[in-house]
């Protein structure tokens, strides 16, 4: 039995590496997928394009014979809506067993306190996140930065860590799996390995994978090497004029 483990696709925003997974979709082993939340970036489904819907189409004909897992995030809107696109079961928090021991997986939002409390100034740095995406989307290295050197954000993600442990020390699991935080880990802390893949945002996105006949549960990085402005303006050019839809910018390699 192979359980992917994946979230934090943001459908919808520009620095999607859609085509990155598109191809893990296609041609990674897994018998089990769990969708660990933030899979649409918000409900504005305007802002999809052509490979965000590809993507949303392969994973409801995937449903059909392999078991597909949706954990809601807090940019995926109501669990009714999200269970009606891909007619799978929407769960806030999701156990599975591996290899006799119980995996437990969340998304996060539910341990991050600072992002319910305060509104005001998460809009403040909501507006200075996105100004982030919006100067860098060709490396993708700002908004990186912007996390690892915000205080409030390293508090958060230690929440959300101790939070996600506690919850599941509560429900007997050996592993704890969260999204949200865009921050990858792999640490034993608490009596648990603790995994976060981090997000589809950044240039090398990764994946938890959970394989029966492996000792110990891993992240797969999927590599998107680096291109060149001049590359990926033609590249698009070219798929637009061809009215094809393509796998996005650079090529993939890692997926198991």
């Amino acid at each position: 039995m192979r359980t992917i483990v994946l979230g934090d696709v943001h459908l919808g925003s520009k620095l999607c590496r859609c085509g990155c997974l598109l191809r893990v979709l296609a041609s990674a082993r897994w018998d089990r997928l769990i969708l660990n939340g933030d899979i649409f970036d918000d409900l504005n489904f305007r802002r999809l394009n052509r490979n965000h819907w590809k993507i949303l189409e392969i994973l409801r004909d995937l449903g059909k014979d392999r078991e597909v897992v949706w954990i809601r995030g807090n940019h995926d809107g109501s669990a009714g809506l999200l269970g009606h696109l891909l007619g799978v079961r929407v769960y806030e928090e999701f156990l599975f067993n591996y290899r006799g021991r119980k995996v437990y997986v969340v998304h996060g939002d539910q341990f991050d306190t600072f992002q319910k409390s305060a509104r005001k100034v998460r809009s403040l740095r909501d507006l200075f996140y996105g100004f982030a995406i919006w100067f860098d989307v060709p490396r993708k290295t700002a908004i990186q930065w912007v996390q690892r050197s915000s205080y409030v954000f390293e508090r958060a993600a230690r929440r959300v860590k101790e939070g996600a442990v506690a919850r599941g020390i509560q429900l007997g699991a050996s592993y704890v799996v969260v999204g949200h935080t865009h921050r990858r880990e792999m640490e034993r802390t608490g009596g648990v390995l603790f995994l976060n893949p981090s997000s589809w945002l950044t240039s090398n996105p990764a994946y938890a994978l959970f394989d029966d006949g492996e000792t110990e549960p891993r992240l797969v990085a999927v590599r998107a090497p680096r291109a060149s402005l001049l590359r990926r303006a033609l590249a698009r050019a070219t798929l637009s004029k061809a009215h094809v839809p393509g796998p996005g910018p650079g090529t993939c390699e890692g997926f198991e």
